[in-house]
């Protein structure tokens, strides 16, 4: 049955102008210009860059990946328009809908169905049975939407799509400490708070990358809800003074613009002290959400409950390595590594130092920093597991043993261990960023790649490498133009891996001179390639046809003359 644009401009503002439809301005300005779209039969221009461009003024240089905004509110909405339809709208004749997978409104007309009259000839049942009729049937309908709803909620939660918490989106804040000699102090506790969160299946916690602009300048609350859609912001204080360190914290609401929680708490400088005041700001978080949001907090706290390090100087190198981490400058790999070498001796049942070390013993093999193979592949091995057997809910202690069973080839064994550290985090998205990469290049290209989208929703500002596992598939495909679009995305200038793909989907897209240009980069940060080559690949369980064609490419870039 056709719906006229009067009709469906009239339902457009039913919805609008109901005081129980509960979309932001902005949300209620998406929709409006999708429908207005729609209707002036543009329905097939409606993308994200034009909605971000025409709704959230953005420019030009919009990067979905990069900028999830679209694809936040998008979700909201979608949410926004299914508590009225299920509510206040449920008997309005037309349902407005933005099915999954795109930005273009549907509309269906639903027909309401009168009741026969007593004297109708061609009926024998009761006009009360007969009206009672198309409720059945909708209600029947609404069951089999709500069966069909949780199939594909189940297909998502494989990975065959980026499935997202339905829960609020946190961002926590760089703590900040009035003493630059606290700054580690602070940093360390701003990562481990942040991760202690993220194990909140219905919280969307933003990484740590998001949010690093703030360190330097003022949150602006506007900012953080126009860019990332933000309904919270968790953001404090470390000061350090004498014998005893005191953490201030602040959850801000930033949809009302308040401040909906603040506490301090002073405690000694031992790391079981400062650990049990971080737990406490993540029950105390937490619990302001239990009731708006249904958290189940007391289940997960005790998924969540560590166990604390003994040595404050063990705990410091671990905040030292979090800080290396977020740039892995490799000229402080040796350091960093020494140092928590030494906090494992302090302190034997310190899982989180057992599994950053084991992370630290293979940056060796896959940075090509020297040493005996074997012996570090053992080293990790059992710095992973030391950290499992220490503390069993520690996700990175999983997910360290997972890499180092893929380096072996132990593909079962990296898949059982990669599962379960994901299971413990599952919107961790660097837990799923490690995991998706090696699944994909382990020839799993659709399931690993579908991990990986999931770890770059869930991290607006995510590290370049996350598109790497996108460039090889579309290098696997023949798709070389397709390829480097992606890889002009990937703004590592020091990594040798971008120049190396560089000069291989050149050479095969036929720009012999781009090729021989990036292949001369190469060279100057890794001059025995050519030899080391193999290797590397088989760190990254390259198949032999793929090593094939990839080294193939390489050489008609010149690398083997």
């Amino acid at each position: 049955m056709t719906i006229s644009e009067q009709d469906i401009r009239e339902q457009l503002s039913r919805l609008l102008k109901h005081p129980d439809f509960a979309a932001t301005p902005q949300r209620r300005a998406f929709l409006t210009y999708v429908v207005d779209e729609y209707l002036a039969g543009r329905a097939d221009q409606i993308k994200g860059v034009s909605i971000a461009m025409s709704v959230f003024d953005r420019d030009a240089s919009f990067d979905q990946q990069v900028d999830p905004v679209v694809r936040l509110e998008a979700r909201r909405l979608r949410q926004d328009i299914d508590g009225y339809y299920a509510g206040p709208g449920r008997n309005d004749p037309i349902r407005l809908s933005i099915p999954k997978g795109g930005y273009s409104p549907r509309f269906e007309r639903v027909e309401i169905v009168e009741p026969h009259s007593q004297d109708d000839p061609n009926t024998s049942v009761e006009p009360e049975q007969r009206f009672r009729w198309p409720y059945l049937v909708a209600s029947f309908g609404l069951l089999l939407g709500l069966i069909l709803f949780a199939v594909v909620q189940n297909t998502l939660a494989t990975g065959r799509d980026p499935e997202l918490p339905n829960g609020p989106v946190i961002a926590v804040l760089p703590f900040t400490s009035p003493d630059d000699a606290q700054e580690t102090l602070a940093d360390g506790i701003t990562q481990q708070l942040t991760t202690e969160l993220v194990r909140f299946r219905d919280l969307w916690i933003l990484p740590l990358g998001t949010v690093s602009r703030y360190r330097q300048q003022e949150m602006d609350p506007q900012q953080l809800r126009d860019e990332f859609g933000t309904d919270f912001a968790l953001e404090g204080s470390v000061l350090e003074t004498g014998d005893q360190v005191t953490l201030s914290a602040r959850l801000i609401d930033l949809n009302e613009g308040r401040y909906s929680w603040v506490r301090s708490y002073t405690v000694g400088q031992s790391p079981g002290e400062i650990y049990a005041a971080q737990d406490q700001i993540v029950r105390d978080v937490t619990g302001q959400l239990a009731g708006k949001y249904g958290l189940l907090t007391q289940g997960a706290m005790q998924t969540a409950a560590r166990t604390p390090p003994g040595n404050r100087d063990a705990y410091d190198c671990v905040l030292d390595y979090y800080s290396y981490q977020i740039t892995i400058n490799l000229e402080r790999h040796g350091d960093v590594l020494a140092c928590i070498q030494n906090a494992v001796k302090q302190d034997p049942g310190y899982a989180e130092a057992w599994a950053v070390l084991s992370n630290l013993y293979l940056q060796q093999i896959r940075f090509n920093l020297g040493g005996d193979r074997a012996e570090i592949l053992a080293s990790a091995d059992m710095a992973a597991r030391k950290a499992i057997q220490s503390d069993p809910n520690l996700a990175a202690g999983h997910l360290m043993l997972a890499n180092m069973r893929f380096v072996t080839g132990d593909i079962e064994g990296f898949k059982q261990a990669g599962q379960a550290a994901v299971a413990l985090n599952p919107n961790d998205a660097a837990v799923l960023a490690h995991y998706g990469m090696r699944l994909a290049f382990g020839n799993d290209w659709d399931e690993g790649l579908a991990i990986v989208d999931r770890a770059i929703a869930l991290n607006p500002v995510h590290p370049h490498w996350y598109h790497f596992p996108r460039v090889f598939y579309l290098f696997d495909q023949g798709e070389y133009e397709d390829a480097l679009t992606v890889l002009d995305r990937i703004d590592m200038p020091g990594f040798f891996w971008t120049h190396l793909w560089r000069a291989a989907l050149s050479v095969e897209a036929g720009d012999q001179q781009q090729a021989k240009t990036a292949l001369d980069r190469l060279l100057e940060l890794q001059p025995d390639i050519a030899a080391k080559a193999p290797d590397i690949f088989s760190i990254w369980q390259l198949d032999e046809p793929f090593k094939r064609k990839l080294m193939d490419s390489l050489n008609s870039a010149g690398l083997g003359s």
